[in-house]
């Protein structure tokens, strides 16, 4: 397959991206690849933005998971007295248990419940109706 040469216009950074200066030198760049530059030249007619590929749920595959809540209870190998059932953290909102556990982690640590003297620690996060 052999490709078309490139406009004069066209350079080619070290990257591998194409850049132009579709406004002239005292403008901004156009950098990107080859079929944006081309476009922003007016060489090439801009492809029209395609729907979106919708994964077997129905959303679509770019689309942002929807937040869930989340109960997470950390538990400590060696608790203190009043922490045998652990401390509960309500209301985290998350993707999924292990980002909600991953926040929870995060809290716990700038709370100071994960330092010294209480071992491992085990993270259970339950969802919340």
């Amino acid at each position: 397959m052999t490709e078309t040469p490139l406009d004069p216009r066209i350079g080619l950074l070290a990257s591998g991206r194409h850049y132009a200066y579709p406004q002239g030198h005292a403008a901004e760049p156009v950098i990107g690849t080859r079929e944006e530059v081309e476009a922003a030249l007016g060489l090439r007619i801009a492809a029209p933005a395609s729907k979106p590929a919708r994964s077997p749920g129905g959303r679509a595959k770019d689309a942002p998971a929807p937040l869930r809540r989340f109960r997470v209870v950390v538990r400590f190998e060696y608790p203190a007295w009043d922490l045998h059932e652990g401390i509960a953290y309500e209301g985290i909102e998350a993707v999924s248990r292990a980002e909600a556990n991953a926040i929870v982690r995060r809290r716990a640590r700038d709370d100071g419940h994960l330092g010294v003297g209480q071992g491992r620690a085990w993270l259970t996060a339950t969802e919340e109706e």
